[in-house]
């Protein structure tokens, strides 16, 4: 569990002209929620947001939120849940953060770490294709794992693993199915070459004009001669 303090303001300006006017002071427009809590609309300094997700869990860093309001402070830990993205200038628009409790469980998705070099793409030359990159799982706060970790080195062509056979925590629950593919190395592609019948028939044919047409030369030459 990655753990980093954050400081936002409470939002004064709401609509889309207050939105307008956070952004364009370099901001983010964003809110906080949890179950059996009021919503609070923040602003997010997106300097301090990047700073404060600089950790091994990225975006599953828990927040210790810090919410100026006046004069007074409300803590709140958090975790960011969705950007929303304008990809015109590739900018973060609104942030969606989610009140944590730090005794009761919630679900999230964890990234998927390929760890090694399978033995069948650097000697049996296959190809490695990661089809799942995160697992989605249930647990405390505190027991968020970083990264899963899947070490690959001893697979061959064919070779497979699955969410199932991942090592995962008893304090975790994996909601993703068992028999899911995480990772595997495929066969390599070959591509033949396919000369047709035709195409060597007209090579043959070419290749004896070609003589005949010679030899034709050689007797006008001589008769002229």
């Amino acid at each position: 569990m990655a753990q980093s303090v954050i400081n936002v303001k409470r939002r004064v300006r709401m609509g889309k002209s207050g939105s307008k006017a956070i952004r364009n002071e370099g901001n983010i427009p964003a809110v906080i929620y949890g179950k059996g809590s009021e919503s609070i609309s923040i602003v997010v300094n997106p300097t301090e947001l990047k700073e404060a997700l600089s950790t091994d869990a990225g975006e599953n860093t828990l927040l210790e939120m810090h919410i100026k309001d006046g004069d007074k402070e409300i803590k709140k830990l958090s975790l960011l849940r969705e950007v929303q993205m304008d990809y015109i200038t590739n900018k973060s628009i609104h942030l969606d953060f989610m009140e944590l409790d730090m005794n009761k469980s919630f679900s999230l998705k964890v990234p998927v770490k390929i760890v090694g070099r399978p033995i069948g793409v650097h000697e049996e030359k296959g190809l490695l294709e990661e089809i799942l990159r995160e697992i989605e799982i249930e647990c405390l706060p505190s027991d968020i794992p970083n990264v899963f970790e899947v070490e690959v080195s001893e697979l061959h062509i064919n070779d497979s693993i699955h969410v199932r056979d991942i090592e995962v925590s008893d304090k975790i629950n994996v909601l993703d199915d068992p028999s899911s593919t995480v990772v595997t190395i495929l066969t390599p592609r070959v591509e033949k070459v396919v000369v047709e019948e035709g195409e060597e028939e007209i090579e043959e044919v070419t290749e004896e004009e070609a003589a005949e047409t010679t030899e034709e030369k050689k007797e006008e030459s001589a008769e002229s001669e």
